[in-house]
């Protein structure tokens, strides 16, 4: 009892008795802050790479991306979830060098589109060894976080589409290269002409009966030949089908149709309402879906000059009230012209100025689109979607060798382009998928890259 009560009161030993117990604490507290600080430098790093793979496994350009425009329907890209952990991998390789960069890390990443929507999940995990902290007893720590980007239509963007589709006598061309080869026997065998085209000759009595004279067009149908207004009719309903399909809300969509009129003028320029601005998708579809191809009085009514781009684009912008909006309510939706054409105005400019070829007496100017009249629509925050079903030069065409061909011909798809809002062009060939080029074109419109962002 002597001893212990002599070891108390003697001070001189008790200072390194104190700073040896206090010693562990404080190496293990500088320890912990030495050990989170690596830990937190690393899931830094981490999320960084998993940022870059979340928002890379679906941007514009990539595998994902174009794999995603392809699809028809909802479900998970596998080939963007592989690019995205290959950019998370390369991510990683070229950060912070230190021994950290070098653990094993679990990453998974889940690429899906559910309802329109693209989401791009990046998760990831790691067991850092500790320093300091093993003083304590904690060998290890787990690092991990989620990273997702997103984007696309069903993100609640209120958008009102305005269809502008073309119905003018080119588009009566056969569909495709075995239907035109097929088109071109049965009008031989009909008239002694070989013809690609099925001309719709007829007029409306004053009862607004149609009465058909003999013509192309009678031998197509009666033959079942599918012609290139056909399959821009079935694409138009299957794209209004899948509007439907992929709204997030009943009010986000409205849809209105137009041609460029049931029967040609003279003279004169016009477009027809096929459905007016509506959130009745069933009534739109059914009238856009019965859009048939222009009808003429005869051979040379209007001098054939039946196509004019600048009045319809004129027109369809008086349809549209205001300007485009920000599409976050319906009360300020975007406002798009969905406008599908084969890209050859044909037109009576008399006095006027022609960007390709004058043809005859009385004015007529075959030309690409005047992009001034795209300019004015886009210049009220109206983007234009632009549809282009390749102009097919057929062998012997006296039009085309004579004023097309090689007067303006590389300028066709250019000038559509041009027209084209920003990424708002696709090129539809006759032996292509019409309904996947309308459906892409749509996904692009509505959500495309623009709409790209982390969402956490």
């Amino acid at each position: 009892m002597r001893i212990l009560n002599r070891l108390s009161a003697d001070e001189h030993g008790n200072f390194g008795i104190m700073t040896a117990l206090l010693l562990v604490p404080l190496i293990g507290a500088a320890g912990l802050a030495i050990d989170f600080g690596r830990a937190l430098s690393l899931r830094n790093e981490l999320m960084g790479a998993a940022d870059a793979a979340a928002l890379g496994a679906i941007s514009h350009g990539t595998v994902g991306y174009k794999a995603i425009q392809q699809m028809k329907q909802d479900g998970r890209i596998t080939i963007a979830q592989d690019d995205g952990k290959k950019i998370f991998l390369s991510q990683r390789s070229v950060s912070v060098g230190n021994a950290d960069t070098e653990l094993p890390v679990e990453v998974g990443i889940d690429v899906e589109r559910k309802a329109g929507i693209i989401t791009s999940v990046v998760s990831f995990s790691a067991r850092m060894p500790t320093t300091f902290m093993r003083l304590l007893g904690k060998n290890e720590m787990t690092v991990a976080g989620t990273a997702t980007a997103g984007y696309g239509a069903q993100g609640k963007s209120y958008t009102d589409f305005y269809m502008l589709l073309d119905n003018t006598p080119s588009m009566g061309i056969a569909a495709t290269t075995p239907e035109i080869a097929r088109m071109k026997k049965l009008t031989y065998a009909y008239n002694g002409r070989e013809c690609a085209f099925a001309c719709h000759v007829g007029y409306y009595d004053n009862k607004g009966k149609f009465i058909e004279s003999q013509n192309t067009y009678q031998v197509a149908k009666a033959n079942k030949v599918t012609l290139r207004i056909d399959v821009v009719a079935r694409a138009a309903k299957a794209l209004i089908d899948r509007i439907v399909d992929t709204a997030a809300v009943n009010e986000q969509y409205r849809v209105a149709s137009y041609s460029f009129g049931k029967y040609a003028l003279e003279p004169g320029y016009r477009i027809d309402k096929l459905a007016s601005l509506t959130l009745d998708m069933k009534s739109a579809g059914a009238a856009t879906e019965d859009i048939a191809l222009m009808t003429t009085d005869h051979d040379w009514f209007n001098d054939n000059a039946l196509t004019s781009f600048d009045v319809a684009l004129t027109a369809i912008g008086k349809e549209i009230s205001g300007n485009g909006g920000s599409g976050a309510s319906a009360a300020d939706p975007e406002k798009i012209v969905y406008f599908v054409t084969d890209g050859v105005a044909d037109h009576l400019k008399p006095g006027g100025k022609c960007a390709g070829s004058w043809e005859g007496e009385k004015g007529r100017c075959h030309e690409p689109i005047n992009t001034a009249y795209c300019k004015a629509l886009k210049d009220r925050n109206i983007k234009i979607a632009v549809l282009y079903t390749t102009y097919v030069p057929l062998d012997g065409d006296g039009t085309w060798d004579r004023y097309i061909k090689n007067v303006f011909a590389k300028k066709i798809a250019t000038k559509l382009q041009e027209c084209a809002s920003s990424e708002l062009f696709f090129e539809v060939g006759p032996d292509d998928d019409m309904e996947a080029a309308m459906v892409k074109l749509f996904i692009q419109a509505t959500g495309g890259t623009t709409g790209l962002r982390l969402t956490n």
